[in-house]
């Protein structure tokens, strides 16, 4: 058996050890006498032979945090220095300034609001560190695709889901914050699981994304990174949206179709041009998964509710979803299959707006399914109407 088969399958089995209950003291010897160090890589085929063989994403995200402090500072991590606004060295310029702000007005925050009754300074702190959502989200909607492309699935998955449990956590300790509640221990294990993440996307994810994104997939990821937005990089040199700019140096994208053919239609033609101005001209998001459960289309419209970016064409529609609302997509996607339903509809409150979420099945004309449409619309404007409004005056219904 070559070597690195042989060294994932024993980190496999150091993985079943820890989810049987054998302690980290136990395993890291075990670990050290089994390697010198690993490849990201390992890592991910041992977390993808875990999943091939039963365990649940769940149970392995529970252990992520286990394996993380058995393979850190053990990790072979590849020495890689892209120039001033490329993506990946703005990703990593971010958890530096993270870094520095845990360590600084965080830290200072923190101890004064549990020492000294300062309030106002440690909820401020921590709405500052929920910015963080804006860099787990470019991760999660612009890299990960590309690793999974290339079968790089386990990591995306358990990774998404400590993200989700992270953002849980800066959400709780606000509130008590707010609520004036000292609640140290879920302050640290916040703190705690922030920092570990920051340790994972260092050793672990880094060497994974130089392995498998090419410099024509930076292009799209620094095209899209705008939507999403930056932290923790204010004032850092190479690391605002105009040093991305820069880098990328508005070069068009080789693969972007350019095809004008009409699309003629029962009830009417199109050509290319028009009918993109024509889906994005609409007042909502559209978006289209076909029948293998892969995202085929999106709307690009002025005013999108929810991001959505070129990497996502081609997706699984399971992997465009976090692990806590992945089981109810799946259901509804699989009653549209089954012609038990045609649509579903969901909503939103916060912020002041109220976001409709429509989905809907595709079929033929002999209901064949053809794949799910889904409508996404802000629609708080649309819920104060009242009288009549039309283009012929005195007409009323």
């Amino acid at each position: 058996m070559p070597k690195k088969q042989e060294q994932a399958k024993a980190l496999k089995a150091i993985l079943e050890r820890l989810s049987e209950g054998a302690s980290v003291d136990d395993v890291r010897e075990a670990f050290l006498n089994t390697f010198e160090s690993v490849d990201a890589a390992e890592i991910a085929a041992a977390e993808a032979e875990l999943i091939k063989g039963g365990m649940p994403v769940e149970e392995i995200l529970n252990l992520c945090n286990v394996h993380a402090a058995i393979v850190e500072g053990n990790v072979n991590v590849i020495d890689v220095d892209p120039d001033m606004g490329h993506p990946l060295a703005v990703f990593y310029q971010e958890n530096e300034g993270l870094e520095d702000f845990l360590n600084g007005e965080f830290k200072k925050s923190k101890e004064a609001f549990l020492e000294n009754d300062d309030q106002a300074s440690f909820v401020l702190a921590l709405k500052k560190l929920s910015k963080l959502d804006k860099h787990y989200a470019r991760k999660e909607n612009l890299m990960f695709p590309y690793m999974e492309r290339n079968g790089i699935l386990a990591p995306p998955k358990v990774m998404w889901g400590k993200d989700d449990e992270i953002r849980d956590l800066i959400k709780q300790s606000l509130t008590k914050a707010e609520n004036n509640e000292k609640d140290e221990p879920l302050f640290d294990l916040m703190e705690s699981e922030v920092r570990g993440m920051i340790m994972k996307e260092n050793q672990i994810l880094k060497p994974m994304l130089v392995d498998n994104l090419t410099e024509e997939d930076w292009k799209v990821v620094a095209q899209e990174s705008a939507q999403f937005g930056y932290a923790f990089v204010d004032g850092v040199e190479g690391a605002s949206p105009s040093d991305v700019k820069a880098w990328l140096r508005d070069e068009p994208r080789e693969d972007l179709p350019s095809g004008t053919s009409d699309v003629v239609l029962p009830s009417g033609y199109f050509n290319a041009h028009d009918l993109e101005a024509v889906l994005n001209a609409l007042p909502y998001d559209i978006t289209y998964v076909n029948a293998d459960d892969r995202v085929q289309y999106f709307s690009e419209g002025k005013h999108r509710v929810f991001p959505r970016t070129r990497t996502i064409v081609g997706r699984l529609v399971e992997d465009c979803h976090p692990p806590k609302s992945l089981d109810r997509v799946l259901a509804v996607v699989d009653s549209f299959k089954s012609g038990e339903k045609d649509e579903e509809h969901f909503w939103i409150q916060r912020d002041g707006l109220f976001i409709l979420i429509r989905y809907f099945a595709v079929r033929d004309d002999e209901g064949k399914y053809l794949g799910v449409v889904e409508v996404t619309e802000e629609i708080s404007g649309l819920r104060g109407l009242e009288g009549t409004k039309t283009l012929v005056e005195g007409f009323s219904v």
